[in-house]
């Protein structure tokens, strides 16, 4: 064998381990994630304390949208608990993406966290989703839910792009309520549509962070019991 057949082949080799070192690392984060069940602290938001139509205190200074008043405590007699829930209006302005993040939210780094959705309307655009690792407007994962497209993604945002390495098909109906979960750790993130494990991503930008809320450009919809576990 040349000794340039033999640096390919080694080479290859050098992949194939770390292609498999990798797997297992990122199965164990997750099964780690998955079956951890002694969380220290948790968090609900339902929105069942507020009254409706109105924005929770706190809650217009940590929407990033430049004109607020665009999530609002609606009253949803579908909601999954209670009959409350923050609701994305549609709004006239041009933002490629909308988001409200929980202003209570501590910046996690090992966690569980998990929110019922439902896309009512969008004229160019039917996602909504899950904000994951935030550290400022233009740095921060989101689990996204495109009715749109049929995709579930896990993407993450250095502006000016929205990456979305990690796609898989799915069914999301509009009007109807769906649930995305993340399981997040030091080596990765694991997302869920419907308790349906879709995605296993290997990614550790962003190690921490706070949680919140998504809406891509003039999407309507409304959310419901954001859980966050510790």
């Amino acid at each position: 064998m040349s000794k340039q057949r033999s640096f390919e082949w080694t080479r290859k080799k050098r992949y194939v381990l770390y292609g498999i070192l990798t797997a297992i690392g990122i199965g164990l984060a997750f099964y780690e994630a998955e079956t951890n069940s002694n969380w220290k602290n948790s968090k609900v938001w339902n929105f069942d304390s507020y009254q409706a139509d109105t924005i929770p205190p706190n809650f217009a200074e940590s929407e990033t949208d430049p004109t607020p008043g665009l999530w609002v405590v609606k009253a949803d007699n579908s909601a999954p608990s209670g009959s409350n829930v923050l609701a994305k209006l549609p709004g006239n302005d041009n933002l490629d993406y909308h988001l409200q993040i929980m202003p209570d939210s501590p910046s996690i780094h090992f966690a569980e966290v998990k929110v019922n959705f439902k896309i009512i309307s969008g004229q160019k655009a039917q996602a909504a989703g899950l904000v994951l690792r935030f550290q400022d407007k233009d740095h921060y994962f989101v689990l996204m839910a495109d009715a749109m497209d049929s995709r579930f993604s896990l993407c993450r945002l250095e502006q000016p792009y929205l990456i979305c390495n990690y796609e898989r098909q799915a069914s999301i109906s509009t009007g109807q309520w769906h649930t995305i979960k993340a399981n997040v750790s030091a080596e990765g993130i694991g997302g869920y549509l419907d308790d349906k494990l879709l995605i296993r991503a290997n990614n550790q930008a962003y190690q921490d962070g706070q949680i919140g809320l998504w809406t891509k450009g003039g999407t309507e919809a409304h959310f419901d019991d954001l859980e966050l576990n510790y």
